[in-house]
This record gives C-alpha cells, structure tokens and sequence, in this order.
C-alpha cells in the first residue's frame, strides 16, 4: 500500500469496521449531496483555507471537528441565536457541535483536517 494524499484521497469511516478510501475530483463538492454511501458515519477531509468562508453550514446529525494544522482563523458559531467566536491557531482544533451553525474566517492561509458526520448537512448564505 502507498501513502495517500489527504487533498485528492478524503477517508470515510462509515458505521462499520471498515475504512473506505474516498478519490476527491473536482465535482466532489457539488455532488457529495447525492453520495449516499457517505451519509452515514464520519468523513476526514483536509484542504487549504485560504479564503473566508462564503456561508453558513450546520450538521444536525453530529459534531464536527476541525483541526486547524496550519495558519490561523476565527469559527463563528450561531447555536439557536447566540452567537460566539473563537480564534483557533495552528495545531489546534475546535468541535462544533451538532446543530450550531457556523462559518470561518481566514487570517493566515492554512491546512485543516475536518471530522464530519454529515447526513442532513445545511447551508445558508453569510
């Protein structure tokens, strides 16, 4: 086996034992929504944030992690009206918890690796 590349290779770990090697393509955003064989368990993802986030997203089936391996950002989070912030810097991480909804923004470009169940994911205009 061959070491992966968390940018073109995310990782599923659905509600078995199994690991399942994810090919990200340039349509993987657009059509994750119609992937059933992810909507169950959690999806490991990493990417470059380079830019403030241009919505709102919430995931009322579980919290979330996202670990913040380089640069910094702020996460804006909006649970049931109250809202708060919280500036995360590199090597750090913050959990979301299910149902808030929340949205990034970028101070230094950086890497993250996000944990996500993501049945019923949500987004809103920011």
């Amino acid at each position: 086996m061959d070491a992966l590349d968390p940018a073109t290779t995310f990782v599923h770990l659905g509600t078995g034992p199994e690991v399942a090697l994810v090919p990200v393509g340039p349509d993987f955003w657009t059509t994750i929504d119609q992937r059933d064989d992810l909507q169950q368990g959690r999806l490991i993802t990493c990417f470059e944030q380079c830019a403030d986030w241009d919505v709102w997203e919430r995931h009322p089936a579980g919290d979330e992690v996202i670990h913040v391996l380089g640069g910094s950002c702020t996460f804006h989070l909006d649970r049931d009206g109250a809202e708060s912030s919280l500036r995360a810097e590199a090597g750090s991480f913050v959990v979301v918890p299910a149902g808030a909804w929340h949205t990034v923004d970028v101070h230094e470009p950086g890497r993250i690796l996000v944990i996500t169940w993501g049945e019923g994911t949500e987004h809103r205009p920011r």
